[in-house]
């Protein structure tokens, strides 16, 4: 695949970005080394680019840390991979009065001066914010981030990569549909009515896996993941039961 068609294929607006990230695919193939993009992509690329991998005399693959990451490193070689660049720090809130969200580490984090790419997806347990980062930036984290807000923080590496990470948080729902039309399920989960949900759908703001739609009647299948933007991101699992008027009782795990 030449860089124009690669380029015109990733449906993302930084075009340098993309352009770059052929570059280091084209010098893998050439030098047998393996490397890395060394940031966390969105979906839209590291998804788009694993469909058509088979193009390349390579391998390429797609890393977050966390199961259901939605930001990923790509690395791309021709032989095993032994480690990453990234670090995986975890952020401890040591305030036993407040609690602390998402986008209170994500704040933090960035106040610093880092930017998005440099930092994969933020997973809260307990009192504890895992994030993975760029292994460069670490240290940078660890002696700078004193706090979160206003509560004191402690900034750690988490050395045994062995240890179970925790799982993305997801929030069980059920809702009621006649169908599994996108159009009725964005309805359902936005509380929109079918003409609204439609018409985001033609804008553009709907994505299945990772990808936009604009097909209202699209039809959703197992463990999809439905991303509306402005709303959340969920996941659709599966039809549970029918109701006595034959409407659709489905089971649906939104991100937390």
């Amino acid at each position: 695949m030449d860089k124009k068609s690669f380029i015109n294929y990733i449906n993302y607006e930084d075009k340098t970005l993309v352009s770059s990230i052929y570059d280091k695919i084209i010098l893998s193939e050439k030098c047998g080394k393996t490397i890395f993009t060394n940031d966390f992509l969105p979906p839209v690329i590291w998804n788009s680019i694993l469909k058509f991998k088979q193009e390349f005399d390579i391998e390429i693959e797609a890393y977050g840390v966390f199961k259901e990451a939605e930001r990923r490193m790509l690395t791309f070689t021709s032989s095993s991979i032994e480690q990453y660049p990234i670090d995986i720090l975890r952020i401890t809130n040591k305030s036993q009065f407040s609690v602390l969200k998402h986008k209170d580490y994500l704040g933090a984090v960035m106040a610093l001066g880092i930017k998005r790419e440099k930092l994969g997806d933020f997973v809260l347990y307990e009192n504890h914010c895992y994030v993975p980062v760029c292994s460069e930036i670490s240290d940078y984290i660890i002696f700078n981030l004193q706090s979160v807000g206003k509560n004191p923080c402690e900034v750690t590496v988490i050395s045994d990569l062995s240890m179970e990470m925790p799982s993305v948080n997801l929030e069980d729902m059920t809702i009621i549909s006649s169908s599994l039309r996108v159009d009725c399920i964005v309805s359902e989960l936005c509380n929109l009515s079918r003409n609204s949900a439609a018409e985001i759908i033609k804008r553009g703001i709907v994505q299945i896996n990772y990808e936009p739609i604009y097909e209202k009647d699209y039809m959703l299948k197992d463990n999809s993941v439905l991303t509306v933007r402005g709303y959340g991101k969920f996941k659709f699992c599966n039809i549970i039961s029918e109701t006595s008027k034959g409407r659709l009782k489905i089971k649906i795990q939104k991100y937390k």
